[in-house]
């Protein structure tokens, strides 16, 4: 089943509100920041981070010299972000949905770094997502995810978060990416090593 409040960025809104943002770690995502490690010159790296939400991450690989560009259509979520910012940070943040970025970010990011947002978003917007990030990555550039929740039954989970396929983790990109890997990561936190995947995909 299909929660249609999830294309509303007041249903997000409410969320951070609330303090009902239960997939939000608390802290930067231990598989990106081993990711990231493996970069001699960040500050020549662009790196799109759609529904960013509090930016643990962004502002982390920000600190590290990324250039990162945060996006997410949730004010409430923005402005967390950004009362985190320090001065010098190589950081932009938009408060804007992923799917309306503007084409002057066309073949413009090396990086996209997805966790939590394609299976926050509408099932049936995910071949939008493919290629929405198939237009803002440079020739060659990258999708470096984590997917979850795998191995849900969709028939029973009402998402937000809604069910992810390994199946599909394939068989949903290989028609704009390469497939590079799909596989368990040992850095997954506790509660997600059973129910997540590292997957990178190249543009082509």
């Amino acid at each position: 089943m299909t929660n249609s409040n999830v294309n509303n960025p007041f249903f997000w809104n409410s969320k951070y509100k609330n303090n009902d943002d239960r997939w939000d770690i608390g802290k930067p995502t231990p598989i990106f920041k081993n990711w990231s490690s493996t970069f001699i010159n960040p500050q020549d790296i662009k790196i799109c981070i759609p529904g960013c939400g509090n930016g643990h991450d962004a502002i982390f690989l920000a600190n590290k010299g990324f250039n990162v560009y945060a996006f997410d259509f949730s004010k409430e979520a923005i402005n967390n972000l950004n009362s985190k910012v320090e001065n010098g940070f190589s950081i932009e943040t938009f408060c804007i949905d992923f799917f309306n970025i503007s084409n002057d970010f066309y073949s413009y990011f090396d990086y996209i770094l997805e966790y939590t947002f394609y299976c926050a978003i509408s099932p049936q917007k995910r071949s939008d997502y493919i290629s929405q990030c198939h237009r803002l990555l440079k020739k060659n550039g990258r999708i470096i995810s984590i997917m979850l929740p795998i191995g849900g039954n969709i028939e029973k989970l009402v998402g937000p978060p809604f069910e992810v396929t390994k199946q599909e983790l394939r068989s949903n990109f290989i028609s704009k990416f390469k497939v590079i890997k799909i596989e368990k990561s040992n850095l997954s936190i506790k509660p997600r090593k059973d129910i997540e995947l590292y997957a990178e995909y190249e543009k082509k």
